[in-house]
């Protein structure tokens, strides 16, 4: 007879349990990059629809409207930093984002988005 071969039932609960915890990881990350993302976009609206001679401030208050549709919660708009130069306004910001896995776990996300 044959000896045969194949996944043990413990092997295939641990090759289980690895994947239910890279589903975890991934549905926790995803949210964080799709904010990164949501930023990025909103900096290249508010820079493409707002005049060069506006004020910091009226570029921060239109950062702040699409940050309201986007849902954006990590970027401020005391945050952003706003400089002209040679008839060209760019913005920048630096944020984090602490994401808790389990217990004193978690996973700190450093982004800076310019324009």
């Amino acid at each position: 007879m044959k000896r045969q071969s194949g996944f043990s039932l413990v092997s295939v609960l641990i090759v289980g349990a690895i994947l239910m915890a890279l589903l975890v990881l991934g549905l926790k990350v995803v949210p964080v990059y799709a904010e990164y993302f949501a930023v990025k976009k909103a900096f290249s609206k508010v820079i493409s629809g707002t005049d060069v001679a506006a004020s910091p401030t009226e570029f921060r208050n239109a950062f702040q409207r699409f940050a309201d549709v986007d849902d954006i919660t990590s970027v401020d708009r005391q945050m952003i930093e706003v400089t002209k130069d040679n008839g060209r306004a760019s913005m920048h910001v630096d944020y984090r984002r602490t994401v808790k896995l389990y217990g004193p776990v978690s996973l700190l996300f450093e982004f800076s988005v310019d324009s």
